[in-house]
């Protein structure tokens, strides 16, 4: 067989894949087949297809493997002014992960017989064949493999079932066999070098800052674990569940983890001062930001920020508000009365026993201490001014419309959100409050 012989399949197979007409086709056609399968009489002959096209599917992907490192070998590359076969694939239209992966498998081809042979009867896809390959090259790269032993890691890779399974397996095998060798000849496996770990932090054009994390499994696991008692769903007030996704809780209880870490007294000094958020602010609302004429308030880091945003921040008690002028020249460092001592502190703990809002209860140490009346408007700090919230409920007063006061009961009560024209909902009572009466006894 040749590619004329391919070039007839594929011609073949173009045709049976032809639209179905408007009158009807009957006949044995594939096109008829996906495009009008009958329920039941047509369960087996689909399946079939499904069966024989994965098959193909699986031998075709060999064959690409195999003939684009002959083509190297053949050093069609070169004589095309391309470096590698990958290049070849990808001005076929090949995309370049999957070409990449197409060399690699090809590449590992001779010296992993038994992959080969399952290759070659349409048994196994590239990716699982890929994955396999990589862990021989794991194990590998930490401990020696005669020919033998390679084809017994092979064996034990290849009855995993995904490729997630096998690179677990070869992280298993090569661990083992690593733990067998003198201490002098051992190799730090890839997964628990910490000397691998990187970090990028960049701010995108919406102002945003997008992080990449690459850990060692020790790091991850203590991240994991910092943020798995953080990442619990809260329903809402109403009962109904958590309508965060998993990615924004886990997002929101990295904050929690950064802004603890923030409010602690034993931690690296940055500039000879503990590290804090600062917020930049005006005498009159808004700085001058760049050449733009805008007024606005900024972050040291962050840059330009909203004024709700600005608020949200001035309720955290790691902040340090700078007061500047028009020409961003600082006038005054903040004042200490600003913030919410210890001592009220502990008392909105008593009181509110962690996060005020209706549903929530998040523990104290979730918690920032909030002022009921803003601090900005002339709000005082103390315990009837303020308010313990966690940082979902604390963005909810300053950017979802809520409110809250302080109730004849002396407890925090939250007004949801409303149109001014419509009717004013229910006020709601705070998460410790489990009666509607206003009597200063009651629980």
């Amino acid at each position: 067989m040749d590619a004329s012989c391919l070039d007839a399949f594929v011609d073949a197979l173009i045709d049976d894949l032809a639209p179905v007409p408007p009158e009807g086709d009957v006949g044995p056609r594939l096109g008829r087949l996906v495009d009008c399968p009958r329920p039941v009489v047509d369960d087996e002959a689909l399946l079939g297809v499904l069966a024989a096209a994965v098959s193909a599917r699986n031998l075709l992907d060999f064959v690409i493997a195999s003939a684009v490192v002959a083509a190297e070998r053949a050093g069609v590359p070169g004589r095309r002014h391309l470096c590698t076969g990958a290049d070849v694939l990808r001005l076929l239209g090949m995309a370049p992960g999957a070409a990449a992966r197409a060399v690699r498998v090809g590449r590992a081809a001779s010296s992993l017989p038994a992959l080969t042979t399952a290759q070659r009867l349409g048994g196994i896809g590239i990716e699982f064949a890929d994955a396999v390959g990589k862990g021989v090259a794991h194990v590998e790269s930490r401990t020696p493999l005669s020919d033998e032993e390679r084809a017994t890691v092979v064996r034990a890779l290849m009855v995993q079932t995904s490729p997630a399974e096998v690179a677990a397996k070869a992280r298993a095998i090569a661990i083992d066999r690593g733990a067998s060798l003198a201490p002098a000849d051992r190799v730090v496996p890839v997964a628990e070098n910490a000397t691998l770990n990187e970090m990028t932090l960049v701010q995108n054009a919406e102002g945003r800052f997008e992080a990449t994390l690459d850990l060692d499994v020790g790091t991850g696991e203590e991240l994991c674990a910092a943020l798995d008692p953080l990442c619990r769903p809260v329903p809402l007030p109403d009962g109904s569940p958590d309508p965060r996704s998993v990615d924004a809780r886990r997002a929101e209880a990295l904050g929690q983890v950064l802004r603890t870490y923030l409010s602690q007294s034993r931690r690296p000094m940055s500039g000879g001062v503990l590290p804090h958020v600062t917020l930049i602010r005006p005498v009159a609302p808004g700085v001058t930001a760049g050449n733009s004429g805008e007024v606005v308030d900024r972050l040291g880091f962050g840059g330009p920020i909203s004024a709700a945003t600005a608020e949200l921040i001035a309720c955290d008690s790691t902040l340090t508000s700078v007061i500047v002028d028009h020409a961003g020249v600082p006038l005054d460092v903040g004042r200490a009365q600003r913030l919410f001592t210890p001592a009220i502190r502990k008392a909105l703990a008593v009181r509110d026993g962690g996060c005020a809002h209706p549903g929530c209860g998040r523990p104290v140490s979730w918690c920032d201490a909030h002022h009921i009346h803003p601090w900005s408007a002339g709000g005082a700090t103390s315990v009837d001014n303020g308010v313990l919230l966690c940082r979902l409920h604390q963005s909810l007063i300053h950017h979802g419309g809520w409110q809250v006061y302080l109730g004849p009961d002396r407890h925090p009560w939250f007004i949801p959100p409303h149109t001014p024209e419509g009717a004013e909902p229910e006020h709601l009572r705070s998460h410790t409050r489990r009666t509607m009466t206003d009597l200063p006894t009651a629980a």
